[in-house]
């Protein structure tokens, strides 16, 4: 299967969807720099705050640490890096969200700065030489920030002292850390992520701001499957979801591959037994990616997904995952939790739609990845871009327009984060049976002969929300009727959730919204 998985690394070469030498080195530029400005801040807040402190090698004035993609090595052109600034004690949340925003944005080489501190995930987001940067804070309990931190250390000792907020940024470093140990043994774990991620993105189905499982998700889930692989390899065989063993395979002249998939019983029982994983990791990549979705496309949600087995520390007064304690958790659709403490579900903003369309966009992948196999389609077909234009016929344009780009980051930001809550108002409609909502690419990018001025002169961000809604009556033709829906209460009641969150925006007359047909929306450039 050699040449098989060769096609595939290929095509995601091809597609973007693996950062060039020259993207890393200047993606890890970019964050040094950005370190190097932030021990500038706050070596000049300890000369007025805490004059007698004396940081050193071992004793650092702050450390700019990351997670998510980047930190797995697994990042693309396309994608922002995700990074923990890490912060003494006497550094605040106004610090960081007022103090820091302005320092940074009288800084030559970093543009687009904005706060977002009203949200689950407070952050910074701004460019740094070009490079997008989402930044989060932990602040720690002591008044300096080791050059090394123990991730090993007892949990109470790690996290003592810490706010909520700072203890999940930093779990989010030691995430991508205890990642990368689980997943130690086995050398194709990288190269199936980035093919899981870019059938994510091309199904658009990766956004959790939208209700789908998040890309941390997702990086589980593939941890899962390589757990399953390895430390299951027999049980896995003879279910038929490991097609090393049990294949009978004639490289055809298409450079495609028939194989035999025997048909059994799916292998439901979760991964969660710590350590890393066991196996020698021989399992070719379409092996691999078979699996991923042989396992998945019948799960039998809402049964969680775990990786390792869930801490409970009762003296720091942080609680895990935990559907007996919390009846919140106990609602959750796609349960996929993280490996470490705090372990969280993060996939709590799933709901009944978006769950269908997962579930519905993985057997799909299942079917085409047994095709490919018996040399009946191809790589490109699994990575096919979706179009909701394709499977909807009634829309929702809103349009954002704001007066200058950081209002349409800030404002935008916002509208882009509550845009679920519209579409869980819309599906409450009994005659509106699902939404998706795709942003539009924005005027900045679709007008390429407008010059700089022009471009910002009227900024503004557009969403399209498509609404599948009930066919009317059947007439006595044949034919079916009208179907009126009033929407107008969930659009008053969506301005209403924004206006709760930002009492300073006009909503009413910044953010618009019309009602489009089909044909009215072929012109559209999609992300």
């Amino acid at each position: 299967m050699e040449l098989f998985d060769n096609c595939l690394s290929s095509l995601l070469n091809e597609l973007g969807f693996c950062d060039s030498e020259e993207e890393i080195r200047r993606k890890k530029s970019s964050v040094e720099f950005l370190e190097r400005l932030s021990v500038r801040w706050i070596l000049d807040m300890a000369m007025h705050t805490s004059p007698n402190l004396h940081f050193n090698n071992r004793n650092l004035p702050c450390r700019i640490m990351l997670q998510g993609s980047a930190a797995l090595g697994v990042s693309c052109a396309s994608s922002d890096v995700d990074a923990v600034l890490i912060v003494p004690n006497f550094v605040d949340r106004d610090d960081f969200f007022v103090s820091f925003p302005d320092y940074l944005k009288i800084q030559k080489d970093v543009t687009d700065v904005v706060a977002v501190p009203e949200t689950l995930v407070p952050l910074i987001r701004m460019s740094v030489s070009g490079v997008r940067i989402d930044l989060v804070i932990s602040r720690l309990s002591s008044p300096y920030v080791p050059a090394h931190i123990d991730f090993e250390q007892p949990l109470e000792d790690l996290y003592r002292g810490m706010d909520l907020v700072s203890v999940r940024s930093l779990s989010g470093v030691h995430l991508a850390q205890e990642v990368k140990k689980l997943t130690n043994g086995f050398p194709l774990f990288p190269r199936l992520l980035r093919i899981v991620r870019a059938w994510v993105s091309a199904r658009a189905i990766g956004s959790y701001v939208y209700g789908f499982p998040p890309n941390i998700a997702w990086v589980i889930l593939v941890v899962y499957v390589c757990k399953r692989m390895a430390n299951h390899e027999e049980s896995m065989q003879k279910s038929g979801f490991c097609i090393c063993k049990h294949t009978d395979v004639n490289t055809r002249s298409s450079g495609f591959i028939s194989v035999h998939i025997s048909d059994n019983q799916h292998p439901h029982s979760s991964s969660s037994s710590s350590g890393t994983i066991g196996g020698t990791g021989e399992h070719s990549l379409s092996c691999l990616i078979h699996a991923f979705f042989a396992l998945f496309a019948t799960w039998p949600w809402p049964h969680p997904v775990q990786i390792a087995p869930i801490k409970v520390v009762p003296d720091l007064g942080i609680f895990s995952w935990d559907p007996q304690r919390n009846i919140q958790d106990e609602r959750d659709l796609m349960p996929i939790i993280t490996p470490v403490f705090p372990n969280k579900n993060v996939s709590f903003s799933v709901r009944q739609v978006t769950k269908k369309i997962v579930t519905d966009e993985l057997q799909r992948g299942l079917r085409i990845v047994t095709d490919i196999l018996h040399g009946q389609a191809k790589w490109t077909d699994l990575l096919e871009r979706y179009d909701v234009r394709n499977h909807y016929r009634h829309f929702i344009l809103l349009t954002l327009n704001a007066v200058s780009r950081e209002e349409l980051n800030v404002v935008g930001g916002l509208v882009d984060s509550r845009l679920r809550d519209l579409a869980q108002l819309l599906e409450d409609n009994a005659y509106i049976h699902s939404t998706r909502i795709s942003p539009v690419q924005s005027s900045h990018s679709s007008n390429l002969s407008g010059t700089p001025a022009q471009l910002d002169s009227n900024p503004r961000r557009q969403w399209l929300v498509a609404m599948d809604i009930e066919p009317g009556p059947v007439l006595p033709s044949g034919g079916r009727g009208p179907r009126p829906v009033n929407i107008t209460n969930c659009l008053s009641m969506f301005y209403q959730i924004l206006r709760e969150r930002d009492a300073y925006t006009n909503f009413g007359e910044k953010l618009t919204h019309v009602y489009l047909k089909r044909p009215q929306t072929v012109h559209f450039r999609l992300y």
